[in-house]
């Protein structure tokens, strides 16, 4: 459009209408009701003489609506017989501008992102060799804004000497166009010259003249110390695994899905009497004993189904030379880090041995069943008729060895029974018939059967606190017997003619039962042996007192297969308290 010597529009474009939202001509309007400016003297200052035109990059436009066009103007001015004129070609900047503020945010976002990334950035020159660094290359170098050093003398200098060559290396094949992108890691000397730290540098950003002389480079310098650190830290676990899976003393092995080997320790390969290369040539179904084939099949099924993640069970294995191994295999299933089965690994304890011996002590206990309780039973059958007989005239030599017979005959069925019980424990073969019951009545019942152990000991049983009406849930014979033994036990460990108090108490759902003897106590050293197999508390114990070491065993065994608990309480030289519940029934 131009201007005339009144500051008014003398001509305008359809554009230049369209630019200020006119559909009419702008002619005849005044330049101040489009353009920021007050005067012609405002808008002439914009030239400077000699020069008759100017670049005005950012001025103001008008709407006729009432907005605001931001505009650059390329002002040329004139005079001729009518005075002073000027003429103006607009251009709207409005999209420039948006574009412009969206690539700000952008790179405003890019280096948010590097720096919050710790990512350095440097552009090397090569024909002038200089490099340009960003801040955060100088505060991965631990340089100060101020600190006037070279750069590139401080770099080299600190790069570790074996590694310079990788570093430089990067930089030198983009240079002399071998790559487009080159990568490197190298180790960098902290500031204070303690501390090695892993950097990785990745070039790309090449710039080239008419000649075809790369003239720039970009380049990203990060440290990577943690992931090296971690990267240490897994070579070195990996070592550590592939070391113990390798030394282990039992045998090891991992298998793929397919059922496939992928390693087989040493142990296992001795075990089975094969080498390495032997037990990989054969599938595991063939070392497997076919008795137990299907088991394993069914639970390596459920594995790979997913129903379970580990199982362990004994199986059989066929040796080279034909031979049975037995074996306690625990099987577990790796995924992988999507959740997919990845592998197996399987660890197999040679239990031969164990086998045989469990074998031989079946028979050990068999043969005390059978060939020892047996005719020990007629024994003291046997015994106990000749001391009851009256009318013979026996003398008191002869009636005393027929007590000691008989006592002994008493302790050796005892301990048999005492065995022959731990073996059912040990063996999960103990069979309790639980039922409803009185336990006061069963108290009592144990109090008058053990009348003879009060009497041996020289002590009296005598229940205090008691509930006459409970219910317990227990096995009358077993119960009996757990009690027999905490009152024999109690008997055996009190001062002479002392009192052994039973108490019978209500104990939330339980009823419990309490037997407290005075005497010298359990030594701080034994109580935590207290329920172990064949424990006594000296040698002395056993020979003055007698016992298997096996009554709280069982009696343990008894009660918490019945549904209760079993502890006690002992202060030294003054009182012991054994005591055990059952469940209790409304």
């Amino acid at each position: 459009m131009t201007i005339d010597v009144h500051g008014g529009i003398s001509h305008s474009n359809a554009a230049a209408d369209k630019l200020f939202g006119y559909d009419e001509s702008l002619m005849g309007l005044a330049v101040s009701e489009l353009l920021d400016v007050q005067s012609l003297e405002a808008l002439d200052s914009f030239i400077h003489p000699p020069e008759v035109d100017a670049n005005i990059k950012l001025m103001m436009g008008k709407t006729k609506s009432g907005g605001e066009v931001p505009l650059s103007i390329h002002l040329t001015s004139w005079t001729d017989e009518g005075g002073l004129q000027y003429a103006m070609i607009l251009r709207n900047l409005t999209e420039l501008m948006i574009a412009e503020r969206a690539s700000s945010v952008e790179l405003q976002r890019a280096n948010i992102a590097i720096n919050s990334a710790r990512i350095g950035v440097f552009e090397y020159f090569p024909i002038e060799g200089r490099v340009v660094v960003s801040e955060m290359w100088r505060e991965l170098m631990e340089l100060s804004k101020g600190d006037p050093v070279d750069t590139q003398v401080e770099w080299r200098s600190r790069v570790h000497p074996d590694d310079l060559f990788f570093a430089e290396e990067a930089v030198r094949v983009c240079v002399e166009g071998e790559q487009e992108k080159a990568q490197s890691e190298y180790r960098l000397l902290s500031k204070d010259g303690f501390t090695w730290q892993w950097m990785q540098v990745n070039v790309a950003g090449i710039n080239r003249n008419y000649l075809g002389e790369v003239t720039s480079l970009v380049g990203s310098m990060s440290n990577i110390s943690a992931r090296k650190n971690i990267e240490v830290s897994l070579r070195s676990s990996n070592e550590q695994f592939r070391s113990a899976f390798e030394n282990a003393p039992i045998g090891h092995a991992i298998f793929g899905i397919d059922g496939q080997w992928r390693r087989a320790n040493k142990a296992l390969c001795n075990a089975l009497g094969f080498t390495r290369t032997e037990i990989y040539s054969r599938p595991v179904e063939k070392l497997t004993h076919p008795e137990d084939m299907g088991r394993a099949s069914e639970q390596l099924g459920k594995l790979i189904a997913g129903e379970i993640d580990t199982y362990s069970e004994d199986r059989r294995y066929i040796r080279k030379d034909g031979s049975t191994m037995w074996a306690q295999v625990t099987v577990s299933l790796v995924r992988g880090a999507a959740g997919k089965p990845d592998h197996i690994i399987s660890q197999v304890v040679d239990m031969t041995e164990q086998h045989k011996l469990a074998a031989m002590k079946g028979e050990f206990i068999a043969v005390i069943s059978h060939e020892l309780r047996t005719p020990l039973t007629s024994v003291l059958g046997s015994l106990r008729l000749l001391t009851a007989m009256k009318s013979e005239n026996l003398s008191e030599k002869v009636k005393r060895l027929l007590f000691i017979a008989q006592q002994n005959g008493d302790r050796l069925y005892s301990l048999i029974n005492d065995l022959l019980d731990f073996e059912k424990f040990s063996a999960n073969q103990l069979e309790l018939s639980l039922g409803s019951h009185n336990v006061w009545s069963q108290v009592n019942e144990a109090i008058a059967t053990n009348a003879d152990v009060a009497c041996r000991y020289d002590v009296t049983f005598k229940l205090y606190e008691s509930c006459e009406g409970n219910l317990g849930h227990l096995d009358p014979k077993r119960f009996q017997q757990v009690m027999t033994n905490l009152l024999t036990n109690a008997a055996k460990f009190s001062d002479t003619k002392s009192e052994v108090r039973l108490k019978i108490e209500e104990d939330s759902d339980f009823i419990k039962i309490s037997v407290t003897n005075f005497g010298q106590g359990i030594p701080l050293s034994f109580r935590d042996k207290i329920f172990s197999a064949f424990a006594q508390a000296s040698m002395a114990d056993t020979r003055s007192r007698g016992g298997t070491g096996l009554g709280l065993v069982i009696s343990k065994q008894i009660v918490e297969q019945s549904g209760g608990r079993i502890g006690f309480t002992s202060d030294i030289n003054k009182e012991t308290t054994f005591w055990f519940t059952v469940p209790r029934i409304e």
